[in-house]
């Protein structure tokens, strides 16, 4: 939770938001190799479904924060 805070104060939210898909998918393809958990077709489609409904939801998320903040540090008309 600190390193998520951290890095979310260095880095951009979309930059933080593709990091985040990317360690799932770490840990997801981790686990396979290492622990040699087995895929099934159905596994595999919905893994998928699930990482790309993460990663769409945490682009879309940063995408509004980015908004947000750009927003309020532009001056007022």
């Amino acid at each position: 939770m600190q390193l998520a805070t951290n890095t979310l104060e260095r880095v951009a939210p979309l930059t933080h938001a593709v990091g985040n898909v990317l360690k799932r998918v770490f840990v997801i393809g981790f686990s396979i190799v290492v622990f040699g958990n087995k895929i099934s077709t159905q596994t595999g489609i919905g893994t998928a479904i699930a990482i790309a409904g993460v990663a769409i939801y945490s682009l879309i998320k940063a995408n509004m924060e980015e908004q947000k903040r750009k927003a309020a540090s532009s001056p007022a008309s």
